[in-house]
């Protein structure tokens, strides 16, 4: 929004200042004023009635009804604000309405206190003043008639007094248009002494200005020739641009030397930075592989004892294995039972003796599997653990999956680790459920549990080698570690969603084939 010109605001203020100042002091003095006219408006009411009485005193008394209603409205008709005008007649002692110029006003009845004052009134041209007790801006004026020095009536006029409000809106009409006189006079004024003494100096100052923020600081403001502000103005602003011009070209030539030591800095500085990054990424790939190899050191080591260690014991359960299946028919549930174990005995010997191997991650033999027949045996073979353990299973395997290429040991052993570890946030029991399901080319495997959760910082590291919550001797921390492994080598990905108190769930996402 643009801005009002220097005198435009300058006659404003000085407007608002004037009209305020005057309405101030018509405000202030309405009172006074309205009092003054009031008291005029009560002489002048005074007056007609004195003379209007001392006129009936003088005249052949009494006049007709006709004479005396001429004569009411011939008064009445003379002033804007007189309402009525009453003649009374005392008549026994009492004052009774003879004639009023107005019947439609209503009467009030004098009191006694006025009957009083009137009949005892001795000087006949004298007034007197009563309000009207419900109309207070009403003025009942009374003068007595007297003929030979006897009291035979009254005359009573009516008139509206004007309101302070009233007053004060009359003469505002007239504030009004002198008020819109001086602001005009005002501005014209003050446009024409501002144009000279402000506008044309401060013009060409401007100019010298826009010049100079275009680039062009050769050039001043144009001298004026006077000793006012606008002249010391002018001169302190060309004395400033050739600071300005002496100072701009010290600046670009300092500039320019401090460019070229920046640029000789920020080249060495990046060589510098290249080759520290290249040690650094150096150092980090050689200090993670060593910590690699150490983890699985340690694990080959672990992985050479635990297969020399649990081999006698699984020989001797496989030899009393055998022995039971002779006697226990295969077809009954306990021989299909005692076939499952014997199966899980030979797996466990297998996987014995390529646990070594399995440390290297070697690629394994793969055939076209069904990973619901695959995780129905899984589910058969856990299930009196996950009772024995309060564990409600619950499993939804999708119709019609598309099979993976994968090696059934393998991914068994997965399956199981993944058991193993929601038997562990299971301790006092709960759900586990397994599902299947199909997304883009993908076979996907999902185990939910509704078990304690982990943190983000425990989720972020659970497949790290050698890492484990669990207490010592219950945990190597490579379970997880050996599941992302085989799902490397399935082409297969894992993620893992969880939240403290709110349970786990891992999602295995399988290329279909």
């Amino acid at each position: 929004m643009r801005s009002f010109p220097l005198h435009v605001k300058t006659a404003i203020l000085a407007s608002i200042i004037s009209i305020v100042v005057l309405l101030t002091g018509l405000f202030e003095s309405r009172a006074n004023i309205a009092k003054q006219i009031q008291d005029e408006q009560k002489q002048l009411a005074a007056l007609q009635a004195e003379n209007l009485a001392q006129h009936l005193s003088t005249t052949q008394y009494p006049l007709d009804a006709d004479s005396l209603q001429q004569l009411t409205n011939l008064v009445s008709g003379s002033r804007p604000n007189l309402i009525a005008v009453r003649v009374w007649k005392l008549e026994k002692g009492k004052f009774a309405e003879a004639v009023s110029s107005n019947g439609s006003l209503p009467v009030e009845e004098l009191g006694e206190d006025l009957q009083n004052i009137l009949q005892n009134e001795t000087d006949s041209t004298s007034a007197i003043f009563r309000q009207d007790s419900v109309d207070a801006s009403l003025l009942r004026v009374f003068s007595p008639i007297s003929v030979n020095n006897q009291i035979t009536g009254a005359i009573e006029i009516d008139e509206k007094l004007d309101t302070v409000w009233a007053i004060t809106l009359r003469y505002s009409a007239n504030l009004v248009w002198r008020i819109l006189a001086t602001v005009a006079l005002m501005s014209l004024a003050l446009y024409f002494l501002i144009r000279r003494l402000v506008y044309r100096p401060l013009d060409r100052l401007l100019g010298a200005i826009e010049r100079a923020k275009a680039g062009d600081l050769s050039v001043g403001s144009d001298q004026i020739e006077r000793s006012d502000e606008f002249g010391l103005l002018s001169n302190n602003f060309n004395s400033m641009m050739s600071q300005i011009r002496e100072m701009t070209a010290e600046r670009e030539k300092q500039t320019e030397i401090l460019q070229e030591r920046i640029a000789f800095a920020i080249a060495e500085l990046t060589q510098k930075n290249y080759q520290l990054e290249r040690a650094n990424l150096e150092l980090f790939r050689t200090t993670r592989k060593m910590s690699e190899l150490e983890r699985l050191a340690a694990a080959g080591q672990t992985a050479a004892q635990f297969a020399h260690e649990v081999g006698t014991p699984l020989n001797l359960i496989s030899g009393h294995t055998q022995l039971l299946q002779a006697i226990l028919p295969k077809e009954s549930k306990d021989g299909q039972r005692l076939q499952i174990i014997a199966d899980q005995i030979e797996r466990i010997e297998k996987i014995v003796h390529e646990i070594l191997d399995r440390t290297r991650f070697g690629e394994s033999e793969r055939v076209p599997l069904d990973l619901n027949n695959l995780l129905r045996k899984n589910c058969f073979a856990m299930e009196p653990t996950l009772s024995e353990h309060e564990v409600v299973l619950s499993t939804f395997l999708a119709a019609g999956l598309p099979q993976i290429s994968g090696d059934a040991d393998g991914l068994q052993q997965v399956f199981l680790n993944l058991f193993n570890n929601a038997l562990d946030a299971l301790p006092d029991g709960g759900n586990l459920t397994i599902s299947t399901s199909a997304e883009r080319k993908k076979v996907v495997v999902e185990f939910a549990d509704s078990g304690t959760g982990m943190t983000e910082d425990v989720s972020a590291n659970i497949f790290r080698p050698l890492f484990t919550t669990k207490e010592r001797g219950r945990g190597t921390g490579l379970g997880l570690f050996v599941v992302k492994r085989i799902l490397q080598e399935h082409d297969a990905d894992i993620s893992v969603r969880s939240k403290l108190d709110d349970g786990t769930t891992f999602k295995l996402s399988f290329p279909a084939i």
